[in-house]
């Protein structure tokens, strides 16, 4: 882990990452690709100093509430948030602002944070993104091996459902030959609708081929 300063936080579609890089260890990581210039190692996680008191400067001088959306690039649960907070003090400059918030995971440390997405959820709006690919667990542990169980994000998905909060799942990537099978498919939807999930998004096979 490391630090770096940054003048900015929100891209100007009001995008965010709080971390560079990720612990994840998915194999198949688009994060990962060179187009992205990560001048460090990818588990090497760099981290935005002071970003809360950046984020509230950004949001302080905006016209009006907008979303905010974290979590495509890296994710904001990686296990050093659990010791630096930085997700979870951004969420609190978010709440306090009165904007609205998409948050895109794969980790069930996000129910940390439940207090402050149903605040944010009954100011304006949240949605809870949950990543899932493979409902086969052993077949999980290792395309991601360091994250969340697909039970345990499906648990995430029905705890955020009964309180209030909207959910959607992105299934994706789909890999050829690996996870694209019916059953596995099947079985992923089959939780999809259990949780009552509001959407379901899937780009097509997900696979970039990227270099890197």
């Amino acid at each position: 882990m490391h630090y770096a300063d940054y003048k900015t936080i929100l891209s100007p579609q009001n995008g965010m990452n709080l971390y560079r890089g990720c612990t994840h260890g998915c194999i198949y990581c688009d994060s990962r690709s060179v187009c992205y210039q990560m001048q460090h190692d990818f588990e090497d996680i760099e981290v935005k100093r002071n970003a809360p008191q950046i984020l509230e400067d950004q949001l302080r001088r905006k016209r009006k509430p907008s979303m905010i959306t974290t979590g495509s690039m890296c994710d904001p649960y990686i296990p050093l948030e659990e010791e630096l907070r930085v997700t979870r003090n951004c969420l609190e400059v978010i709440e306090r602002y009165g904007f609205r918030l998409s948050i895109l995971t794969k980790s069930a440390r996000i129910l940390r944070d439940l207090d402050l997405l149903k605040s944010i959820n009954d100011k304006a709006k949240c949605v809870v993104n949950i990543t899932l690919t493979t409902y086969d667990e052993t077949l999980c542990r290792i395309l991601e091996p360091h994250v969340s169980t697909t039970a345990e994000r499906f648990e995430v998905l029905k705890t955020v459902r009964d309180s209030g909060i909207p959910t959607v799942v992105w299934l994706c990537p789909v890999l050829p030959f690996i996870n694209d099978t019916e059953e596995n498919l099947r079985g992923i939807l089959d939780d999809c609708v259990q949780a009552r999930v509001r959407g379901i998004l899937c780009f097509g096979m997900g696979v970039t081929l990227r270099e890197g």
